[in-house]
């Protein structure tokens, strides 16, 4: 019987273990397949969530200024705008790029499915700004999109200019000014920010006629009536002082090219220069696609202050063009115009389009790296940021948003010839003429000024977006003084990095050894057309 017993509590025991085991099993079972099915919805939710917004990478890092640690978004992950070590000097809490949502787009717009590409592997990157890819129309499907009517242009609708024979300048404080902007006072100054139906304000040219008819910046008489004439758009440049070499515009299209005026404003002394030149026609004053305007009688010693006066006053001197872009003529157009205006201005509901600067965004940080590069004296540069802190100028936080930057990169300028514009680009030269040259020291002033008044906004896009549209090149005193590099048994050159997905780098051939200024400055430029089916 004890025999009996201990084979039955053997086989109780073996039953329960087997009867426990299996509902274990049963239970592991089910809490896998729970949690591949959370897994599965879970995916699929943030795949939907991903398809109906942009794809931007962002990251955050962490960078050490001074004492204390702060996070900070970086410009599409740093891959496109990094640092370089020649502004390590103006390193501080403006130095660094912010990322904000890009504009929303029209409902059905091509280029909805467009989404920055994340950045290549660290082995392919590169120090230094570089273009980033950027969503076109093509020409065509681009000037379709051209408003009907006009941007509406907020409270201010009739826009006037001083004109006087004689004007003199008064002593007071922060009074600089020339006698073609007409030595505004500082009474008029803050008049010309007080924003109304009917304004008339001091926007140089103030002596004579007409602007470019003995006002000083003086045109030869018989191209004046074509500068009347009616333009959807224009482009235009300048060159003073022999300061640069004119850059052929590349990829226009012939719609553009039939339609659209290319104007190249130069001096005397860079007129001179030209006519030596094989690519200079005298009987059309033509270089290419530029047709050259020469300017006698400049009002300015400073070659660079006289180049903001078709910068800055382009709606003076063609009062009937409608839409304008601004390029230096140290940048070489890739772009049709046609598609830069989509892309800018027409896309965004926006009657002016400046990039940000790549590095800074706050105008202390700016002023103290002009110092330091002697981009002009100290003593006058202080004396504007003194004068703008006493109005009220604070270092730029968080709380300016949604503007995005202080500091613009100048160089181009697109923009829609309305009454606000044309304020705020008077204003903003009426600061240049009074204090320094140095326009991104007064821009952020000139616009918080008329937004304090009105509801009115500047498309302050990537600077890698811009840098996708023109080429920079060197000053052309530098090009003159470049020599070419020598060639040395030790440098290799290496091959080509693996090629990136389309549309993903904007890369080039890597060499060891120093590079020539040259190979330096080079950018390749990428676009894409709507739909991302055309790359270059």
């Amino acid at each position: 019987m004890l025999t009996s017993n201990s084979k039955d509590k053997e086989r109780s025991l073996s039953f329960l273990c087997c009867w426990y085991l299996g509902r274990r099993r049963v239970a592991m079972l089910l809490l896998l397949s729970l949690a591949f099915v959370v897994f599965v919805l879970g995916s699929y939710t943030i795949n939907k969530e991903s398809s109906n917004s942009p794809n931007i990478h962002q990251s955050i890092e962490t960078i050490e200024f001074g004492s204390n640690q702060t996070p900070l978004s970086r410009e599409l992950s740093s891959f496109y705008q990094t640092r370089d070590s020649d502004d390590d000097h103006s390193r501080g809490s403006g130095d660094v790029d912010i990322i904000h949502p890009p504009p929303s787009l029209p409902s059905h717009h091509p280029c909805d499915s467009f989404s920055f590409p994340p950045p290549p592997p660290p082995g392919f990157r590169r120090p230094g700004p570089r273009p980033c890819p950027v969503c076109y129309l093509s020409p065509e499907e681009a000037l379709a999109h051209m408003p009907k009517h006009p941007f509406e242009s907020p409270v201010l609708k009739n826009l006037t200019y001083i004109h006087e024979e004689s004007p003199v300048k008064r002593e007071e404080e922060g009074q600089g000014g020339s006698e073609f902007g007409g030595y505004p006072s500082l009474e008029d100054r803050t008049n010309s920010f007080d924003i109304k139906e009917s304004m008339t304000v001091h926007c140089g040219f103030v002596k004579g006629t007409k602007p470019g008819y003995q006002t000083g910046f003086d045109i030869d008489e018989d191209i004046l009536p074509e500068m009347d004439q009616f333009h959807e758009v224009i482009v235009a440049s300048a060159i003073f002082g022999k300061y640069d070499l004119i850059q052929e515009p590349v990829n226009i299209s012939e719609m553009a090219r039939k339609n659209i005026p290319f104007y190249m404003f130069v001096d005397e002394e860079t007129h001179s220069y030209l006519k030596n030149t094989s690519s200079y026609t005298e009987d059309n004053k033509r270089v290419g696609l530029w047709r050259i305007i020469v300017v006698h009688n400049v009002p300015y010693t400073d070659a660079r202050r006289n180049g903001k006066i078709p910068k800055l006053l382009l709606h003076r001197m063609f009062p009937n063009v409608r839409y304008s872009i601004w390029v230096d003529a140290k940048l070489q157009l890739v772009v049709d115009p046609y598609q830069i205006l989509e892309r800018f201005l027409w896309r965004t509901n926006s009657s002016l389009a400046i990039s940000k600067h790549y590095r800074r965004f706050d105008v202390f940080v700016e002023a103290e790296a002009n110092k330091a590069a002697r981009k002009y004296d100290n003593a006058s540069i202080d004396y504007q940021v003194e004068f703008y802190k006493k109005e009220g100028l604070t270092p730029y936080t968080d709380a300016k948003l949604p503007i995005t930057s202080d500091v613009p990169e100048g160089c181009t300028i697109i923009r829609e010839h309305i009454p606000i514009t044309n304020l705020f680009t008077c204003v903003w030269f009426n600061e240049v003429d009074r204090f320094t040259s140095r326009d991104q020291l007064s821009f952020a002033v000139s616009r918080d000024k008329i937004r304090e008044k009105v509801d009115w906004n500047i498309n302050m896009f990537l600077d890698c977006e811009r840098r996708n549209f023109v080429k920079q090149v060197y000053h052309r005193d530098v090009l003159m003084n470049m020599k070419p590099p020598r060639a040395s048994s030790s440098s290799k050159v290496l091959p080509d990095p693996l090629p990136l997905p389309r549309g993903k780098s904007v890369g080039g051939k890597a060499t060891t050894g120093k590079k020539s200024p040259g190979q330096r400055g080079r950018r390749r430029h990428r676009k894409v057309s709507a739909g991302g089916k055309n790359m270059r």
